[in-house]
């Protein structure tokens, strides 16, 4: 990612997450208002209850492998000398788990269309709160790679990578 200052990643890092965020929940309340126009045919109890079981465990198994493919790419980033690279690295990752969430959300308000069971609305706010909970800032960025010093002021309060520090 091509970014020339500490906040202007983050700005980008935060609109692509709004997006993101966004993006489902404009598509749950479209269908959400489809349902109004075309009524779906009355499915039966264990076909809702399949399609539910279906979605579950494909959101359960992306998320799941998407957070241990995180959780070692953060590990190998961590180690890192170069606090860019370490940003591009964070970059790709979050933008790989929020993805793999909307994603997520998107196929609960698809199995809501086409059900019409309000269990799916249920589980895709799960779903939205829990990619608001993985919401990347700042203090989070520090702690996760263990920032310190020079480099979590640099972060914490905008400065620039070639900004000196001037006293007096």
């Amino acid at each position: 990612m091509k970014f020339l200052s500490i906040q202007e990643y983050f700005y980008k890092l935060n609109t692509i997450g709004f997006i993101l965020l966004l993006l489902p929940m404009v598509a749950f309340i479209f269908l959400y208002y489809g349902l109004i126009y075309y009524i779906p045919p009355l499915p039966s109890s264990q076909s809702i209850f399949l399609v539910m079981e279906i979605a579950i465990a494909i959101s359960f198994i992306a998320l799941t492998t998407v957070y241990w493919a995180c959780r070692v790419r953060m590990g190998r980033l961590s180690k890192l000398i170069e606090l860019a690279r370490k940003m591009d690295g964070y970059y790709s990752i979050t933008l790989l788990r929020m993805g793999t969430y909307g994603g997520c959300s998107l196929l609960m308000a698809a199995g809501f269309f086409a059900t019409g069971e309000s269990w799916f609305t249920a589980l895709f706010i799960v779903i939205a709160l829990g990619m608001v909970l993985q919401w990347p800032s700042r203090p989070k960025f520090c702690r996760q790679f263990g920032l310190r010093g020079g480099e979590r002021d640099m972060i914490m309060n905008n400065r620039n990578f070639f900004q000196k520090n001037r006293r007096g």
